[in-house]
Formats: C-alpha cells, sequence, structure tokens
C-alpha cells in the first residue's frame, strides 16, 4: 500500500458440487460451496492517495464486462474475466459516486446528484455489445495472476464531442492469442438529475441507487433518499421509475413510490424484473412491485443495523439480505401477494410490538405478575 500497489480488484472460482439435505424452511438451498480459489488481482485504480477504495461491483448482463467503482468517483471498465481494461476510467466530477447498472446497451452510474447513462454501443443497438471487439491493442498478462490493469482515463464529455472506436474483428495477437481492444472513450448520452417530488417542499434530495430492468432496457428505476431540517431532521426515501420515450429521445418519470420514513440503504430488482426489493436505515426490508410500484411485503426489524446488500436468488423464490450487524436473513419470496398483504403484516408486527411495550411498562410500574408477563412473551413467540 504505502508503494501505491494494492491488487484490490480479486478474482474468485467458486464450486459447489457436493449435495446436502435440504431443510424443511428452504428446500431451494441444497448446494454446499466446498471450495473458493483465488484466480487473480489486479488494481484498477490510478491513483492511491487519500486511502481509497473499492466501493462498487456490478458485472454485466452478458457476463462479459466487470465495472468498478471507487471512492474516488471513478468508474473502471475491466473485461471479464480477463480484467484487462475494456475502457478508460470515467471520471465523476458531480455528487458522490453510489451505484452502478448495465443495460444490454448502455451502463447507469449514479452519484448523489446524478444519474449518468452512457451508451456501450456504436449503433445504440441492445445485441452486440462493443466492448466485445478484439484487436491486438492491449495485451493482458498470460499469466492471469497479480497484474496491474493498463491505465487511461477519460472524462465525461457530451455526446456531440465524444468519439469512439469503432469495434474491429477479432485478430491475433503473438503466438495466435486473441486479445480485448480498450475503447478510445465512451459517448455520455444522457444526464438525469433529481427531480422534484410531490409533498417533498424544499427537502434535500439525492440519489442512492439505479437499476435498469433486466428484460426492457428502455426502463429503469432510480433510489431518491431525501431531508428535510425543521423542528426536527425528517427523512424520506423514494423510488422512482423511468422510461425511454423514444419520440423525445429523453428519459421520463412515469412513477414514484415513498417507502416510509427513513433513507434506503441498499435496492436490488429480481432477475425477471418483476419485483424490486429494498433495505431502509429504520433496519426493514421490502419488496414493491416493479410494474405498479406497489409495496407488496415489509419486515420490521429485519437487523439489528441497517442492511448493507440482498438479492433475490434465479428464481425469485427467496430475498437474502445483509447487515453489517454481521447477519444474513433469507426470506422466502410468495408465488403471489396478496393486495393488502403488506399492510397487514405491518400493522401485525406493529400491533404485537406496541402490546409488549405496555405489558413491560406495567410490569416496572408493578402493576403486572411477572409470570403473566412471561406466559404472553412466550405465547407470542409460539
Amino acid at each position: 500500500m504505502e508503494a501505491g500497489k494494492n491488487m484490490h480488484c480479486r478474482l474468485f472460482s467458486v464450486q459447489g458440487n457436493k449435495f446436502v439435505a435440504s431443510c424443511s424452511l428452504f428446500p431451494q438451498i441444497n448446494t454446499c460451496i466446498n471450495r473458493i480459489d483465488h484466480l487473480k488481482s489486479v488494481q484498477a485504480m490510478t491513483t492511491m492517495t487519500g486511502d481509497p477504495y473499492q466501493k462498487v461491483t456490478v458485472l454485466s448482463p452478458s457476463n462479459d464486462v466487470v465495472a468498478i467503482g471507487t471512492t474516488n468517483n471513478d468508474v473502471h471498465l475491466l473485461h471479464y474475466p480477463s480484467l484487462s481494461r475494456a475502457a478508460p476510467v470515467l471520471e465523476i466530477s458531480a455528487g458522490e459516486l453510489f451505484d452502478i447498472s448495465f443495460s444490454a446497451a448502455s451502463v447507469a452510474i449514479a452519484s448523489s446528484t446524478n444519474i449518468f447513462i452512457y451508451n456501450l454501443h456504436e449503433d445504440k443497438a441492445p445485441h452486440e455489445n462493443i466492448l466485445k471487439a478484439k484487436n491486438p491493442a492491449a495485451s493482458p498478462d498470460a499469466s492471469g495472476t497479480n497484474t496491474p490493469v493498463e491505465q487511461g482515463k477519460g472524462i465525461p464529455s457530451s455526446s456531440k464531442s465524444s468519439k469512439k472506436k469503432k469495434p474491429s474483428k477479432s485478430q491475433s495477437g503473438a503466438n495466435g492469442v486473441v486479445v480485448e481492444a480498450q475503447l478510445e472513450s465512451l459517448e455520455l448520452a444522457t444526464t438525469l438529475v433529481r427531480p422534484k417530488l410531490p409533498k417533498n417542499g424544499s427537502a434535500i434530495t439525492s440519489f442512492r441507487a439505479v437499476r435498469y430492468h433486466p428484460n426492457n432496457w428502455t426502463t429503469l428505476y432510480a433510489v431518491l433518499n431525501s431531508t428535510s431540517r425543521g423542528s426536527r431532521v425528517q427523512r424520506k426515501a423514494h423510488i422512482v421509475k423511468y422510461e425511454w420515450t423514444p419520440k423525445l429521445r429523453t428519459w421520463t418519470i412515469t412513477g414514484t413510490c415513498r417507502i416510509g420514513e427513513g433513507s434506503i440503504t441498499c435496492f436490488e430488482i429480481s432477475g425477471d424484473g418483476a419485483f424490486l426489493a429494498y433495505g431502509a436505515s429504520d433496519c426493514s426490508i421490502g419488496i414493491v412491485d416493479s410494474r405498479k410500484l406497489s409495496p407488496l411485503l415489509k419486515i420490521l426489524g429485519a437487523h439489528e443495523f441497517p442492511s448493507t446488500t440482498l438479492r433475490f436468488n434465479t428464481d425469485r423464490s427467496l430475498l437474502v439480505s445483509c447487515s453489517a450487524d454481521n447477519s444474513v436473513r433469507i426470506v422466502t419470496v410468495p408465488e403471489k401477494f396478496d393486495d393488502r398483504g403488506s399492510t397487514t403484516l405491518v400493522v401485525f408486527v406493529a400491533l404485537l410490538s406496541l402490546l409488549l411495550a405496555v405489558l413491560t411498562q406495567l410490569y416496572f410500574q408493578g402493576y403486572l405478575n411477572p409470570a403473566v408477563l412471561s406466559a404472553t412473551t412466550n405465547d407470542t413467540h409460539e
């Protein structure tokens, strides 16, 4: 680290071919990871001043490009699995970098103040990835071990002044080895600004996350946290749905959803695009219908600390959330939701918490026999 070397981007191979008996609660979990191998490490960051670190890691839908976001507000696009550089470094000059999301045609980068959308294709077509172009311009290390990524920087520019290197056919380098290309630059197609939300007044807003719909690249979702200061600080969170309007050639807001009090700390979309999941600063996690933006499920007190990440499994039958309290929670996602399911669950948990609070208060004031409180607590747990 003192010498300016930090192989922070690491590639591992995870093998899980040992089957174990499924538990009754989660029959979907029936494999056991029995081997994790380190394959390669690279340094993508160009400077190590100020103790920077890698904070965002996202793999493209085609599994051929990985995006690395750092606390220096830089985004690095690397070929996967070679981890050689695929494009110059993107420097995000506005706000604090929070999230990255790929579609088949572009990459969206969310900072606290803007969402920057870069085109990955010469013809904007979603079926051919320009980052898969190959030529002898770059030579990844053949050994596949600890090798710094070749450096290169690209500052976001307007779509008129930006020029990209056209993809060429696959070419062979020395000894017939096919090597991967590095683009000259990426086209900054759109910059989204923070919208004014209804009934939000003069609150200070900040983008927190962004996700493309996995099956429809003309739809994306953004998380917007807001803070208003008055007699007391109030925090709110909204999910905003954007859709691309071809005639206007712009992104239009087509829906918003307020997620209670507090801020959203992590955000995800299911593989089929049906559900949105979030973790909030009040330690709750929830699921929202992506089409209607209607709440489907909310679990209060899912962790002792707010969730830091969450993921659906491949068939979205499970939602896994993790927290800084060193806990992992696995939630079974119903195949169908009752329209009143979310409200019923929240009200039930709230009433249960209120009942326990009242009983505890009566106990400490000497109005309640300890045996009654113990029996009531046991009944609620059962």
